[in-house]
């Protein structure tokens, strides 16, 4: 059981050290103690002690010091279009950044929509906005997100909520991943409240007529974004051109 001050918050029995590790940081980054006291295996049970005095020292890296920092490391997938990434993308990359050893931001390659972006281009503008933070990196993968987790040995899904609205879905969603592979688990987080409002859809929206988008994305996915809508407006006035004349000819 993990407990926070008078509350007690029930976790399934730990059969396997990384059930293990997932449970001791899951704690660390809500700053409880831990009370590992039932274990199938007695090898865990036996850290309890360094573990837990670990975590109330360190939070972040409570259970590599546990054994000597030789502990399995958790890694995170957080997936998604990102197109473009914004301010609220980044909110959650760094929040979960600071929960998990690895976090890697999955970019989905969708050929079922129009992305703003090319795969290359998403990736590169995120490589860039996450280069101060080194437990992160970035991929992109096509698919099933569950199947891109397997093959990169990660337990978590990391997945942002803006509302209530968004939990029915993602919850469906977590129930079909555990479904499909039952060592995953799903992290959802709050987006801040200053970007509770804000998506991709919204920075496009707002860049197509021309808006300030500063507020919304970093200096690189600001001047990205803007490019790329320039390069529009003047392909779709030689487009405009080209049916005047064929319209004059013809």
């Amino acid at each position: 059981m993990v407990r926070q001050g008078q509350k007690t918050l029930k976790k399934p029995l730990i059969k396997f050290w990384q059930d293990g590790l997932l449970i001791a940081r899951q704690a660390a980054a809500l700053q409880c103690r831990v009370d590992c006291l039932k274990f199938n295996d007695k090898s865990f049970c036996g850290l309890h002690t360094r573990l837990e005095s670990a975590i109330m020292a360190e939070p972040k890296r409570a259970f590599h010091s546990a054994q000597g920092g030789h502990w399995p490391m958790a890694t995170a997938v957080y997936p998604g279009s990102f197109d473009p990434v914004t301010k609220g993308h980044l909110d959650i990359i760094k929040r979960a950044a600071k929960i998990n050893d690895h976090l890697i931001v999955a970019v989905l390659i969708n050929s079922a929509k129009d992305p703003l972006f090319t795969v290359e281009e998403r990736v590169a503008l995120l490589t860039e906005c996450c280069k101060g933070i080194p437990n992160v990196s970035v991929e992109s993968f096509d698919g099933l997100t569950v199947e891109f987790a397997k093959k990169r040995h990660a337990s978590v899904m990391v997945r942002g909520l803006r509302a209530v609205t968004d939990f029915e879905n993602e919850i469906q969603l977590a129930q079909t991943n555990h479904a499909l592979m039952p060592g995953i688990e799903t992290m959802f987080l709050a987006t801040s409240i200053k970007w509770s409002y804000l998506s991709s859809t919204i920075v496009k929206e707002a860049a197509r007529y021309g808006s300030d988008i500063g507020k919304f994305v970093t200096p690189n996915v600001e001047k990205a974004v803007n490019e790329k809508f320039d390069e529009r407006r003047r392909n779709g006035k030689l487009w405009s051109v080209w049916k005047n004349v064929h319209r004059a000819f013809w």
